[in-house]
C-alpha cells in the first residue's frame, strides 16, 4: 500500500514542474474583461502588442497596463473618425509632460500647437483618425492616465504605466 505523503509528494512534483513548464513556455497572461497585462516572460511569451482598438463602442482593452517607455498604438476600427486623448475634456492636460501654458490650442485641446502638432509630451494627436488609421504614443510617466475620444466624449478608458 503506498503512504498518503508519498502519494501527496508526487502530485506536489507535477503540479510545480508543469507550473514551472507553463510560465517559462508560454508566459503568464492576466485578463479580465477589457484589461490585459503580460506577466510572465520566458522564450515563448505571448507578445501584448499594446495596441487599443477603437470603435463605435469604445476602446478594447478599455484599461491596460504597460511599462514605462512602452508604446501604444491606437488604431481606428470604426467606420467613423475618432480623436484619442488625454483627460480631461476638450483641454487634454492630465498627462504630465508637456507645456500645456505654451502658444497654441487646436479644436480646445491645450495639448495641441496645431492642427495635428501635439505640444512635446502631450497625449493627444491634435487630430481625428480616420478610419484604419493608427497613431503612437510612448508612455514614459508612471501613473494612471484616463483618456476619452475627443469627438464623443462618453469613449474613454485608462493606460496604467507601471
Amino acid at each position: 500500500m503506498v503512504n498518503g505523503k508519498v502519494v501527496a509528494g508526487i502530485v506536489i512534483s507535477v503540479l510545480i514542474i508543469l507550473g514551472v513548464y507553463f510560465f517559462t513556455s508560454v508566459g503568464n497572461v492576466q485578463e479580465s474583461g477589457n484589461t490585459v497585462k503580460v506577466v510572465g516572460t520566458g522564450s515563448s511569451v505571448i507578445q501584448n502588442e499594446k495596441v487599443v482598438e477603437i470603435t463605435s463602442e469604445g476602446f478594447s482593452p478599455s484599461t491596460l497596463t504597460i511599462s514605462a517607455g512602452d508604446t501604444v498604438t491606437f488604431v481606428n476600427k470604426d467606420a467613423k473618425n475618432h480623436w484619442p486623448a488625454s483627460a480631461m475634456h476638450p483641454t487634454h492636460t492630465v498627462y504630465p509632460g508637456a507645456d500645456y501654458d505654451a502658444e497654441g490650442s487646436y479644436q480646445g485641446s491645450l495639448a495641441c500647437a496645431a492642427e495635428g502638432i501635439a505640444k512635446e509630451g502631450a497625449f493627444d494627436p491634435c487630430k481625428p483618425l480616420e478610419p484604419e488609421e493608427s497613431w503612437d504614443f510612448t508612455f514614459f510617466e508612471r501613473g494612471s492616465w484616463n483618456y476619452h475620444d475627443h469627438l464623443n466624449a462618453g469613449l474613454y478608458g485608462k493606460i496604467i504605466v507601471e
